[in-house]
């Protein structure tokens, strides 16, 4: 055998020039969904406080009808709740050192900035999801030709299948009777799991070649019974129900969540503290989510989530 060898530095390691590549790899992100589906409360801002109180009106307390010729009009009224915005602050920040920043081949900052920005995203997005999914009236997937609901805030039943298009159905279906309005383009929208996808795929494959599928666009995974469905993978849990096997969705309306905004995120770079020495950049924002309408209180609500005990 040789006796300058590559595996000990003082017998031809040190012979080597090690360079390291200029591309910079990140851990692969989730895709957030759910942010996007909140409707902004223009109340907020600055200078305004950190709630944002919003009214909500009941139907009138009876019914008119008809009227007996000598008879006066009947007065009635309406009720008003209101409802709660909070305004709260988001951020985190990844300080280092000037030496780092000087002596390292790939960008500090950037790889600071990118990873950042990830976690804005996630964290924001969650936020906003926790809204869409505390609601209390909940569906759950028993098996492909059964929907059980729940309007208390507690599932009814443990999942046994993903969602089916019969499952879809007695969905939106329930979503009419309860009056749920549609969004702006006459569809509701669905936030599903991947595994509550992969189990409507089962079912659509087939129907897609009858046109009851539409086709694919602006990011959807498809549209089905007046549903626009859209795929996520931050925050609903693809674990649910029987054995930890079917996953989470929730389905909405118009007027579900809000989203109220004092100082959008941003990036912020720190003041240098030693000398220039310690730096640091952050990740900051001032705003809030809230759902609009709760079934307890209400009588009427704008969600349903796909759940189970």
């Amino acid at each position: 055998m040789g006796q300058q060898v590559f595996a000990t530095n003082s017998l031809g390691g040190f012979l080597t020039n090690n360079t390291l590549s200029a591309q910079v790899r990140y851990k692969a992100q989730t895709m957030q969904k759910f942010r996007q589906f909140c409707d902004m409360e223009p109340a907020a801002g600055t200078n305004r406080g950190n709630k944002v109180f919003f009214d909500k009106i009941s139907n009138i307390s009876t019914s008119g009808g008809t009227l007996t010729e000598t008879d006066t009009i009947p007065k009635r009224n309406y009720t008003i709740t209101q409802g709660t915005l909070t305004i709260t602050e988001y951020g985190n920040s990844i300080p280092f050192t000037a030496k780092v920043k000087t002596l390292s081949d790939i960008q500090v900052p950037e790889t600071v900035r990118t990873v950042l920005m990830n976690d804005m995203r996630v964290v924001l997005d969650s936020a906003a999801a926790t809204q869409f999914m505390t609601n209390d009236y909940i569906a759950t997937i028993t098996n492909t030709a059964t929907t059980t609901f729940g309007s208390a805030g507690l599932a009814l039943a443990t999942a046994g299948a993903n969602m089916s298009d019969k499952n879809v159905r007695d969905i939106v279906d329930k979503m009419k009777i309860l009056l749920i309005p549609k969004r702006e383009d006459d569809n509701y929208a669905c936030v599903a799991s991947t595994n509550s996808v992969r189990g409507l795929y089962d079912f659509f494959e087939a129907k897609a070649q009858l046109t009851t599928l539409d086709p694919l666009y602006r990011g959807e995974v498809g549209r089905y019974y007046n549903t626009r469905f859209v795929e996520e993978t931050n925050f609903l849990s693809n674990s649910d129900g029987s054995n930890g096997l079917y996953g989470e969705a929730c389905f909405f309306g118009a007027d579900a969540v809000r989203e109220g905004v004092a100082i959008p995120e941003e990036l912020r770079v720190g003041i240098p503290a030693d000398f220039g020495r310690d730096q640091a950049i952050a990740w900051y924002a001032l705003l809030g989510f809230q759902q609009v309408w709760d079934f307890s209180s209400d009588g009427q609500t704008r969600i349903i989530t796909v759940n189970s005990l």
